[in-house]
């Protein structure tokens, strides 16, 4: 962003939650699969793998672990996308 000049705001989600109604938004456009970090640590080391959680039941561990969020998220025009991919990004602001 800052190579391209594109104008953003930085949030640390660890540091500044975002809201359960901003991750319902998010996991309601991109799916559950894409916005939860399913081999990071914090999932593996909380084992929710076993068990065997509902969509709700895991947007719920996402509000108190937002860890788990895939980075960077990146919100545009009330659009989201996941993903390290700078050309797919670029794409994603324009």
């Amino acid at each position: 962003m800052n190579d391209n000049n594109i104008e953003y705001d930085f949030i640390n989600v660890k540091k500044t939650p975002v809201s359960e109604d901003f991750l319902r938004d998010v996991v309601h456009q991109l799916g559950m699969d894409v916005v939860l970090n399913s081999k990071g640590a914090t999932y593996r080391k909380l084992g929710l793998k076993k068990m065997d959680l509902k969509e709700e039941d895991l947007l719920q561990w996402l509000v108190k672990e937002q860890g788990m969020i895939k980075r960077p998220l990146i919100e545009h025009k009330g659009r989201f996308w996941i993903g390290f991919d700078e050309e797919g990004i670029l794409d994603f602001v324009k």
